[in-house]
Formats: structure tokens, C-alpha cells, sequence
């Protein structure tokens, strides 16, 4: 039997998004039995097998389902001849689970904003990775342990983080405008569900026409990012992005 269990602990380190793939009962003729084990990923490379030809065929096409869904799903495969499929005759049932499919946020800036957008979502479904090079304020002992920090620059992160375009979301809070613009402009090309970034319509006005012309999509950022609720502190401030954080998440808008 193969080692899935330290794949699984290897994908979780990696935050990588996984569909777990597991024969949940067969019965006639079929190439793998109750128990056996697949692991899936979004662009299609997978671990183990849940029997090759007919049933990983349906596996790998109904893992793809639950990545397009973000959700899991149980199917069942009857093995008779399908086509161009020879096949054993008897009867499949998978069971697929989404592993790793917790929403993540990637908060660049530890400022008192950031601080506060991490206290606020304490508790919440988001897993935080707050971003900062400045070692004052990534080590800031108002930061819930739950957070993940990386004491890093903004693109060494950019470089090597895992992007989805389902459970991705990022908010750009940095301590200076100009280094939004380049955070901005080195996260696009990422697939992510949410990018938002913090400022006033002046500020998106100066920022959007400096990165025009360069192949952004500069339509799915949110700037200024949050709902309007009349707040100036950076308590008030972290309150409005939360909100619409979660209202993003939970398909509210």
C-alpha cells in the first residue's frame, strides 16, 4: 500500500488543494477494491490509482468537477464496456474529498491595519499568511498565533506561494502607496479569487493608469477595498474589509 497519509502531510505543508479520491465500495469485477486511494490535483498530476483505464478515467474527470465546484461529491461507476473503454463489468463507488480547500489570505503589510484585519478574522475560515519585511511589525505581539507570518519581501512570497482561483484572496495594506502599486502589479498574473487593496479612488485613478498598457487584469481589484461603513480608525477599517472578505467567501457578492 502506498504512503498516502505522508502525502496528504506533504500537500498540507505545501497549502497545496488536493482532491482525495477513495473506493467506498465495489462489487462484481473491478481492478481495485474498498479502500483504495487517489490523490488529485487541480492541473491533473495524480498519486496512487484507483484501478487505470475506466475508473481513474471517471476519477481524474469527477475530481475535476469538485475543483470547478469547490466542493466534494460521491460518484458511481458501473465498468461495463463504455466505447473505446474495455472494461471488467462489475461496479465502482468513489467518494471525493477537497483537501486543503481552506481560504487563504494573503495580507501584504503588518502595519495597524494588517494587525487589526488578523485579530478581526481570528476565528473565521480564512488561514492568514501576513506578509512584511520590517521586523518590528511582523513581530508584532498584537498578531493571533493562528496567523502564519513571513518575514520576507513582498516577491520572494509571490514567487513561491501556491494561487487559486477558488480559495485565493489577497489584500495589499503596506505602509506606502508605491509599494501597493508593485505588489499589485507582481500579484496579478496569479490566479486568485479576491484581490483588494487599500487606498482612496484618487489613489486606484493614479495606480490604474500607471499599470495600463502592461496585460492586467485590473478589473477584479477591489480599491479601495472594504465596504463603506463610514470608519476612519484602523479597528473600523479592518472591520469593512472582513466584511467583504466574508461576504466574497461566502458568495454574498
Amino acid at each position: 500500500m502506498w504512503d498516502w497519509i505522508s502525502k496528504l502531510d506533504e500537500l498540507r505543508r505545501q497549502n497545496q488543494l488536493a482532491v482525495l479520491v477513495t473506493v467506498i465500495k465495489s462489487t462484481g469485477s473491478t481492478p481495485r477494491k474498498h479502500g483504495a486511494k487517489m490523490i488529485v490535483l487541480p492541473d491533473g498530476t495524480f498519486f496512487g490509482t484507483v484501478g487505470g483505464g475506466v475508473p481513474e478515467y471517471y476519477a481524474l474527470e469527477d475530481a475535476r468537477k469538485c475543483f470547478d465546484e469547490m466542493q466534494g461529491a460521491s460518484s458511481k461507476v458501473p465498468l461495463q464496456q463504455r466505447g473505446e473503454f474495455p472494461a471488467c463489468g462489475g461496479t465502482m463507488e468513489f467518494y471525493m474529498e477537497l483537501i486543503n480547500d481552506t481560504p487563504c489570505l494573503y495580507l501584504f503589510g503588518a502595519g495597524h491595519i494588517g494587525q487589526s484585519l488578523c485579530q478581526v478574522l481570528d476565528g473565521t475560515p480564512f488561514r492568514i499568511h501576513l506578509i512584511d519585511e520590517r521586523d518590528e511589525w511582523i513581530n508584532g505581539a498584537a498578531i493571533p498565533e493562528s496567523v502564519i507570518r513571513h518575514h520576507s519581501h513582498w516577491s520572494d512570497f509571490i514567487q513561491n506561494a501556491a494561487w487559486c482561483d477558488k480559495r485565493t484572496f489577497v489584500t495589499i495594506l503596506t505602509y506606502n502607496g508605491s509599494v501597493d502599486q508593485q505588489v499589485l502589479e507582481e500579484v496579478l498574473p496569479h490566479p486568485a479569487r479576491f484581490v483588494g487593496m487599500i487606498g482612496s479612488k484618487s489613489k486606484w485613478a493614479g495606480v490604474r493608469n500607471n499599470l495600463d498598457g502592461k496585460g492586467l487584469d485590473l478589473s477584479k481589484v477591489h480599491c479601495p477595498v472594504g465596504h463603506d461603513n463610514g470608519g476612519k480608525s484602523p479597528r473600523e477599517i479592518a472591520i469593512s474589509i472582513a466584511s467583504q472578505l466574508l461576504a466574497t467567501y461566502n458568495g454574498r457578492e
